[in-house]
């Protein structure tokens, strides 16, 4: 047979060899691309968890993401060297001076070190670095909040991990779930269905939580009452902003560090310098306003006896709103009351069903409401005559007109006898 143009030989047959061909295996390059993202992904697993530096939740962008400082990665990576010694030489391909020589490296040494691994794992894609989007204090502060709550990443030359340490990085690596996440997330749906059942629970459980949020509010009221005063007493005296508690009216941190410091001054720069002070006399005078309106309020404040009228006639009415009394309602506003109501109209408890009246027609005995027991025979008695006011009083009249003729035929039969 000839052999088609254009077809060399043995074509054919090699397509079909190919065909059979096995699937060769990945290269060595691409093992050890996998092995290094595999010593990546450990050092994130271990960086993201308890022994990793401190993250927070912001906005970037369109997405919520946590992120970390720099300075706090540098911060725990000097105090334990071993995760160094252990993810150095597998990232970088470099061996660590302890595993070289013997000796623990230098601070200069250590923190290049930690520069290269926090490189290596912003090159492979861990986390990006970003920027705060608000760059001066919020108005009345003089200094930028520690953790910002919206970043904005940083444009691509701009991706490299500083040797300072500064900035925010946020991570794109995400944490596999682990144990804790899931029996939160249990928790957490279980106290969904008790507030869900919440108006099935006694009363006493009902006042419990009011009572408690009551607390809660009225212990606010008692520290903000506080810190006014003392910030006011700190200010008229020396013209410093001290304040108690400076971070609980603040939104931007977590509420583990709400009591963290206790007190602080607020009128300090970035140098520690004292700034925005008021003269003297504007600070009395201010002061005297303040006296003079407290004074006025405390004259035309009402007596002590009203107060406490006001304070019990607002804690029914929170009781009314919510329905939390110990007995229910009637009609009459209490129980007793609507028990009265209901022996008034029937004319006491058992005199409706156990009154016994004998009727004549049927012969026997008839229960409280005028029938007896076999009623199916005797016809209902008839209706009365409608009223007719001018009947009556003709009818009146009448009687009237007889026993008086009756009466002047008697005196006339008397005086004839006589």
């Amino acid at each position: 047979r000839k052999r088609g143009p254009g077809r060399a030989p043995g074509t054919l047959g090699a397509s079909m060899s190919a065909k059979k061909t096995p699937k060769q295996p990945s290269s060595s390059r691409d093992k050890e691309t996998d092995a290094d993202h595999d010593v990546s992904r450990a050092l994130a697993y271990l960086l993201r968890g308890t022994k990793g530096p401190e993250t927070r939740n912001a906005r970037l962008e369109d997405a919520r993401v946590d992120y970390f400082r720099g300075k706090d990665l540098y911060k725990v990576l000097r105090q334990r060297p071993e995760i160094v010694d252990e993810f150095y030489g597998k990232l970088t391909g470099n061996a660590t001076t302890q595993l070289a020589n013997g000796t623990p490296p230098t601070e200069a040494e250590l923190a290049k070190q930690i520069t290269q691994i926090g490189q290596e794992m912003l090159k492979r894609g861990y986390f990006v670095k970003c920027d705060r989007v608000y760059k001066t204090p919020r108005p009345g502060r003089t200094k930028k909040v520690k953790f910002p709550k919206f970043l904005a990443k940083e444009p691509r030359t701009s991706q490299f991990f500083t040797e300072d340490g500064e900035g925010f990085y946020a991570w794109t690596y995400a944490a596999p779930m682990s144990w804790t996440f899931v029996i939160i997330a249990v928790l957490v749906a279980f106290a969904v269905i008790l507030m869900c059942l919440f108006p099935l629970s006694p009363i006493w459980f009902k006042k419990c939580i009011l009572y408690v949020c009551l607390g809660i509010l009225g212990l606010f009221f008692v520290i903000g009452v506080i810190r006014v005063v003392v910030f006011a007493a700190v200010w008229i005296t020396v013209g410093r902003q001290f304040w108690v508690l400076p971070n609980i009216t603040s939104d931007e941190i977590p509420i583990d560090e709400v009591f963290s410091p206790m007190w602080a001054f607020d009128d300090l720069d970035a140098n520690g310098n004292v700034v925005g002070r008021i003269p003297t006399a504007k600070r009395l005078a201010a002061a005297s306003t303040a006296f003079a309106i407290l004074a006025i309020l405390y004259r035309v404040a009402p007596e002590k006896g009203s107060a406490i009228k006001s304070i019990t006639r607002a804690h029914g009415s929170i009781l009314d709103l919510f329905d939390l009394y110990d007995t229910p309602k009637g009609l009459g506003g209490s129980v007793e009351n609507e028990m009265n109501v209901t022996e008034n109209a029937t004319g006491g408890v058992g005199d409706v069903g156990d009154v016994i009246v004998d009727d004549p027609t049927a012969g026997g005995e008839a229960t409280g409401d005028g029938w007896p027991d076999d009623d199916s025979n005797v016809a209902p008695p008839a209706p009365p005559p409608p009223y007719s006011g001018l009947a009556d009083d003709e009818t009146a009249s009448a009687e009237t007109t007889d026993a008086a003729t009756e009466g002047t035929t008697e005196e006339t039969d008397a005086k004839t006898d006589e």
